[in-house]
């Protein structure tokens, strides 16, 4: 059965792994032997998303920004089912659609909590568009203060909190909105793989627009928790890279450590499969 945390339990334990100057470790699951492995490989907190669940379908991670599915009720409805019965002791957190016109938001939330997630991050977003259809969006009232206060309300519900953000701009407005716990700088679609997204980003470019976001958020909330996603943070050397140019706490990952792995093991394994010889 998964263990009931604590908004306090999960802070303490993310908290004691900054002092002991360890590096923290949070990833995206979309299936339940991932969830396991996770959780064997000493991941600090896993994460639910409409996206994932998707993109373990065989889809690009950017379909969970298309109107392909209900995000809230597909993220709930597998993290009920297949995340959290195999989980034992390692706190989930769940990408959260609050421009959701069809759910009561803090009755959702109660929701999560009943099946035992803690942590609340605001996905799908908005941040992630831009140009006239992000003007669009947000003259209508699909707004990113829709997510800040989504994180508001998840706060004095209990959750532990951990705000996405595309620049410093929307750094500033999710930090003195919200107060996230967590903040995580949103570097952009991972490359690499069969669908990442091929742009020119190096681990060098990634850490700069990384360091720029936690300069905001630090001078805003000192004790923040800092990591980054995305972009270039492809391989374990290139979230060593990042890290070793910036000051934060650890990283994020999502294809990095489920999509990218599982193309590149199910195609070498299969393919030796396949060279048999038929020696009779």
């Amino acid at each position: 059965m998964t263990k009931r945390f604590t908004r306090e339990e999960v802070l303490n334990r993310l908290r004691s792994e900054i002092k002991a100057k360890h590096t923290l470790f949070m990833a995206s699951c979309g299936s339940g032997i991932v969830a396991k492995f996770l959780e064997k490989a000493g991941c600090d907190m896993a994460g639910v998303y409409n996206a994932v669940k998707l993109r373990n379908g065989g889809a690009g991670s950017m379909t969970g920004m298309w109107p392909v599915s209900d995000a809230n009720g597909l993220m709930i409805e597998y993290a009920a089912r297949e995340i959290m019965p195999v989980v034992k002791n390692m706190p989930v957190m769940a990408g959260v659609n609050a421009n959701d016109p069809t759910r009561d938001i803090p009755l959702f939330l109660k929701d999560l909590k009943r099946i035992g997630i803690i942590g609340v991050n605001n996905f799908p977003t908005v941040g992630l568009i831009d140009g006239n259809f992000r003007n669009v969006l947000e003259h209508t009232g699909i707004t990113y203060d829709n997510e800040i206060q989504l994180l508001k309300t998840a706060k004095a519900m209990g959750f532990v909190t951990v705000g996405y953000a595309f620049n410093t701009d929307e750094t500033e407005r999710i930090i003195k909105g919200s107060g996230p716990d967590v903040f995580i700088f949103h570097a952009g679609t991972t490359i690499g793989g069969s669908i990442g997204f091929d742009h020119p980003d190096t681990a060098e470019d990634t850490a700069k627009r990384t360091q720029e976001t936690y300069d905001v958020a630090r001078k805003i909330k000192p004790d923040i928790i800092l990591l980054t996603h995305g972009a270039a943070l492809s391989t374990p050397e290139d979230g060593q890279a990042i890290l070793n140019l910036t000051d934060g706490h650890g990283i994020q990952t999502g294809s990095a450590t489920e999509r990218i792995p599982l193309e590149e093991a199910i195609f070498r394994v299969a393919s030796s499969f396949k060279s048999l010889k038929l020696e009779n």
